[in-house]
């Protein structure tokens, strides 16, 4: 058999082989009157009888056909003949007065066919099936028509523009430009009494509808898409008629008719209709039965209220299951059995808080439970058996990923406040240690109306580009936003030398959104307008340094001066002043001593005291000590602080060095390249413990 005719039937693709066209114009002649509307087996049927020779014969048929669907006045179908025509035979003597003949007859009264036979014309064209085939891609749209954009809604088609190639889409009050290929490609025609196109023209009613019947709204729109939807696309179809603030009361009402289907969870949930009641009942318990142990939870949660016959079957199943998961899967055991008490409360639990109590490391258990309200009921149950409950949800606090059990665990700890006090210092200073805890702790007191420490806005924006905040990047960014805790933050400062250093930190910030940067700014440069001048550089040293050179300019100042001026008062006592050796020095000893009194003050003015309790040690920074690995495996530490600290005899190094430049900004882990050869760093700390001297 030929592999051109391998789509026909068997019986014609052989008549084609034979070329038997006697035989196939008899089986052309019966598919037009079986099937017109087939139009892919008849232009299959020309192109493979044209290539067996017969090109005559298949344009002969096409001009039958053409006339056939004039006949049953379908223009439409009339013009792709004429078109597929024009393809297989572009120097038929007839076919150009024709084809612009239908185009008159079926596009005549269109508002853009002028412009449209204009930019195609039939009479000159080169590729007469090129230009033709445009005249009638371009005038299927026509400006008016209502159209579904992908991944949009509805919308009109208003302006046709085939010179520019390009057509206007009207959208939610926005014009898109389409060119013709895109506009093919997205844009689904809306027939009469489609949902989304009755709340394009009817935007009243289907707001009141959506009012009053959620239901019957949702009904609607899935039975006009002809298709299930996830619960995402049926929220963004519904947006303008229903209020972000009041969708979860919609969704709820709709959700309580029995023959809404919804399987999957979150917002990838996907949404049906059944055709009945009790068909629906039955696809959810078909669903239940064929779910694994957690997705039986889901859907028992979702669909328990449809019948009490319904939530005992649940619920007994949910028991079974637990007793089985309980010896190999105790996390999935208490889920499984907490689900099924709220189904059936009056009875026993099928995995107890006893037998949950009992297992060594509870917290790793507690851990893979995924339901927050079984989890919180997991520690319920500890706080109330266990001595060292304290301990271990001072533990769970870096583990925990659910808002609402950490302000369980929280609201628990203020019967230890010490401990919770502790705790959430030890959260605000080390961050990554317990992200999650961070950002509820940090939510919490601008919620609160507390200020955090100010070390909280540079925690923050370390966390922008910290590993593992990767999963709350963008709440992180939302605490930049107007209004959020970067903003209350900056606006707290209480000097310009603090804000200088907010502005520092967030001029260096990586990760950050330069509208967000430019919120925070504009805060900082509201509160303090000198900002706007160029900042001084601030001199890093540590306590002691800086005690030591105040010591020493009050010991110039209130000493060396004083005893200075004396000896220039003695000097001139001896005369002529231009051979006065005594007096020379003196004086050249005033300007060393007015000098560096200058450079002091200056110096001083710009310290900045190294505070060990404040330094983050995810990475090498002044004030950090790093532990360094040679090649050879050797290691050696090496201390990070200021100029006036330096003492390289000590491994202790100027941030301003060589050495120190090389190590700033790199994270345990990291090769670094130094003048002695590679090395990696090992671990990074404060230089030296909190409170010790």
């Amino acid at each position: 058999m030929s592999s051109t005719a391998t789509s026909l039937p068997a019986s014609v693709a052989e008549l084609i082989d034979r070329k038997d066209f006697d035989a196939l114009e008899d089986a052309w002649t019966r598919r037009m009157e079986e099937n017109p509307e087939d139009l892919s087996f008849f232009f299959t049927v020309a192109s493979a009888v044209k290539k067996k020779g017969g090109g005559e014969a298949a344009i002969s048929w096409l001009r039958f056909l053409a006339d056939y669907e004039d006949e049953r006045a379908d223009p439409d179908r009339r013009v792709a003949v004429l078109l597929e025509i024009a393809r297989m035979s572009p120097t038929d003597p007839q076919i150009r007065g024709e084809l612009e003949a239908v185009f008159r007859s079926r596009f005549g009264s269109h508002p853009a066919f002028p412009a449209v036979l204009a930019q195609h014309p039939i009479a000159g064209a080169a590729d007469l099936a090129d230009a033709a085939g445009k005249i009638a891609r371009w005038l299927r749209f026509s400006p008016g028509d209502i159209y579904l954009l992908a991944g949009r809604s509805a919308g009109r088609v208003t302006e046709l523009n085939p010179a520019l190639d390009v057509m206007r889409f009207e959208i939610a009050g926005a014009r898109v430009p389409l060119s013709l290929v895109n506009a093919e490609k997205n844009l689904t025609p809306l027939p009469p009494g489609h949902f989304l196109r009755d709340k394009l023209e009817k935007p009243e009613a289907t707001r009141a509808l959506a009012e009053n019947d959620p239901a019957e709204a949702v009904r609607r729109l899935l039975a006009s898409t002809g298709k299930a939807m996830t619960l995402t696309e049926v929220k963004d179809q519904l947006a303008d008629l229903v209020p972000e603030a009041k969708w979860g009361a919609f969704w709820a009402a709709a959700r309580k008719h029995p023959q809404l289907l919804v399987s999957g969870s979150s917002k990838s949930a996907t949404v049906a209709w059944s055709a009945s009641a009790d068909a629906a009942e039955e696809s959810v318990r078909r669903s239940f039965e064929e779910a694994s142990p957690a997705g039986k939870i889901e859907i028992a949660r979702k669909h328990a209220k449809r019948s009490k016959e319904m939530a005992r079957l649940f619920g007994e199943t949910l028991r079974a299951e637990a007793r089985r998961a309980a010896e190999d899967d105790p996390a999935l055991a208490w889920e499984l059995s907490q689900a099924a008490a709220k189904l059936q409360p009056g009875e026993p639990e099928a995995f107890s808080a006893g037998e949950l109590l009992g297992i060594h490391d509870i917290l790793s258990v507690i851990g893979r439970v995924h339901d927050h309200a079984a989890r919180e009921k997991a520690l319920e149950a500890v706080r109330a058996s266990r001595p060292d409950w304290v301990d271990l949800f001072v533990e769970q606090v870096s583990r925990e990923e659910d808002a609402r059990v950490l302000s369980t665990l929280f609201r628990h700890l203020e019967q230890a406040p010490e401990r919770r006090e502790e705790l959430s210092r030890r959260v605000l200073r080390s961050p990554r240690h317990a992200p999650r805890a961070f950002l509820w702790l940090s939510e919490r007191m601008r919620e609160e109306g507390r200020t955090p420490p100010t070390s909280v806005f540079f925690a923050l924006l370390e966390a922008l580009r910290q590993e593992e905040f990767s999963s709350y990047r963008a709440r992180v960014k939302e605490l930049f936003d107007p209004g959020g805790l970067a903003v209350a933050l900056v606006r707290g400062a209480s000097s310009e030398e603090e804000a200088r250093d907010y502005l520092s930190a967030l001029d260096r910030a990586g990760g950050l959104e330069e509208h967000r940067r430019s919120i925070v700014k504009e805060a900082l440069l509201m509160r303090f307008p000198e900002l706007r001048a160029p900042a001084r550089e601030h001199l890093y040293a540590t306590a002691e340094a800086i005690e030591a050179r105040r010591k020493e300019l009050a010991h110039l100042k209130q000493v060396e001066l004083p005893a200075n001026a004396e000896a220039m008062r003695a000097a001139k006592d001896h005369g002529d002043l231009s051979e006065n050796f005594e007096y020379h020095a003196a004086r050249q000893r005033h300007e060393y001593l007015s000098a560096r009194i200058a450079a002091l003050a200056d110096e001083l003015s710009r310290s900045r005291a190294l505070d060990p309790g404040k330094i983050d040690s995810s990475e090498v920074r002044v004030g950090t000590r790093v532990v360094l690995r040679d090649a050879s495996g050797a290691e050696r530490s090496a201390t990070i602080l200021g100029p006036w600290d330096s003492r390289p005899e000590d491994a202790v190094y100027s941030y301003e060095s060589e050495f120190a430049q090389a190590l700033l900004g790199k994270a345990p882990g990291d090769h670094v390249a130094l003048s002695e050869g590679e090395a990696v760093i090992v671990s990074i700390e404060p230089w030296r413990e909190i409170g010790t001297r």
